[in-house]
């Protein structure tokens, strides 16, 4: 989901003051001296002191950049102290979520390279400790493509009410039909060919006929229309993929159903803390997203969102709808309009993305760019 520069700038603030505050009032404990690397995922401060939270000159690590790191604020915390190049001073104290730790070893003894374990579940601190899921139950009718590995990411849902606010939500209900899009998704990463789209549909021809309808066309543009710019993959599937510059990165991941099955099954979960921007207006769910890269890493995505209550049936009408109302206005190039959804009489604005008569992107936005046209408008 496209940031905007004051939002971002605000939720940085926030966590930049509220990570050092919340570590200040520990009793303090022995930092351990490590010999080791830590590359970098995200664009995170670097503090001088993380309890008082000074930064001077405002240092950010650069994503993709490898330090030396050369202590921790106690074993296994969540600080490691690394040498920035260019920053004065040049030792600077950040999350552990920002970035890959490995431990060639403490000072001293065998230098045999490890990887440093995860903070213990439920440690608080401005990076996201790995969890057990709390008070989590499976969805009906999804299954594990596989035991989740261990630990596990935080939740998207769970049933435990926080409040209006509640990050986590319980689990959504799924139909048929959102079970059928899973199985076209695949395993986390998985290609969607557009055969199986169509075959999808045949199986379902009310779905089919109705999505036609919702067109005004046949078939064939249907499948085009979804899957000449990999719109269906992108909305509903995520597509983790590597940059030129080596850092993973997820494109798209719109859909409340994927959001459960990632859950379930280890590849994905909450970001806490970092560079996580949190729009929590319901049905509008924006926060960042940490995930299991092919090679078996981690990647972050800062911020990235989903409706819930939007099964499946309902996303393929409505962006079925939003490019039929697009087509014609919008260039050949890629550009956005604003669609509006109302879903058990809740209206929001979703972005809408096409290019060359394609589909790219969709999904829902708390805080709509007003400068954007509406779709068809």
């Amino acid at each position: 989901m496209p940031p905007r520069v004051q939002t971002i700038a605000v939720a940085l603030v926030v966590v930049c003051l509220l990570g050092p505050i919340g570590l200040s009032g520990r009793e303090a404990r022995a930092a351990v001296a490590i010999e080791g690397t830590f590359a970098a995922r995200a664009e995170c401060p670097a503090y001088q002191s993380f309890n008082s939270g000074t930064n001077p000159g405002e240092v950010t690590l650069r994503p993709g950049t490898v330090y030396g790191a050369f202590e921790l604020n106690r074993p296994d915390g969540p600080w490691v102290r690394l040498r920035v190049p260019g920053a004065m001073p040049q030792e600077r104290w950040v999350a552990r979520e920002c970035g890959r730790l490995e431990v060639f070893g403490p000072v001293g003894a065998d230098t045999q390279a490890e990887q440093v374990p995860e903070p213990a579940p439920g440690q608080t601190g401005a990076g996201p400790a790995f969890i057990e899921p709390p008070d989590v139950e499976a969805p009906t009718g999804l299954s594990q493509s596989a035991p989740a590995p261990t630990p596990a990411f935080p939740v998207f849902f769970d049933n435990i009410d926080q409040g209006p606010d509640d990050p986590t939500p319980p689990q959504p209900a799924f139909t048929e039909v959102d079970l059928g899009v899973l199985r076209l998704c695949g395993d986390w990463g998985d290609a969607v060919p557009a055969s199986g789209f169509r075959a999808f549909l045949d199986d379902r021809p009310s779905l089919r006929d109705s999505l036609l309808a919702t067109l005004r066309g046949d078939i064939d543009t249907l499948e085009r229309a979804w899957f000449d710019e990999s719109g269906f993959r992108h909305i509903f599937c995520g597509e983790p993929y590597q940059r030129e510059d080596g850092r993973w990165t997820l494109g798209g991941l719109h859909y409340m159903g994927r959001y459960a099955q990632a859950q379930l099954n280890g590849w994905a979960g909450r970001l806490e803390g970092g560079c996580s921007v949190v729009e929590i207006e319901p049905p509008i769910y924006t926060e960042g997203v940490i995930f299991r890269t092919p090679d078996g890493a981690t990647g972050v995505k800062c911020i990235n969102g989903y409706a819930l209550g939007l099964t499946a049936s309902d996303m393929l009408h409505e962006v079925t709808k939003a490019y039929r109302l697009a087509r014609g206005q919008l260039g050949s190039g890629t550009e956005a309009c604003r669609h509006r959804v109302l879903d058990d009489g809740k209206g929001y604005e979703a972005v809408f993305v096409m290019r060359n008569d394609a589909i790219v992107t969709f999904y829902p936005d708390a805080t709509p760019d007003e400068s954007v046209p509406y779709c068809g408008e």
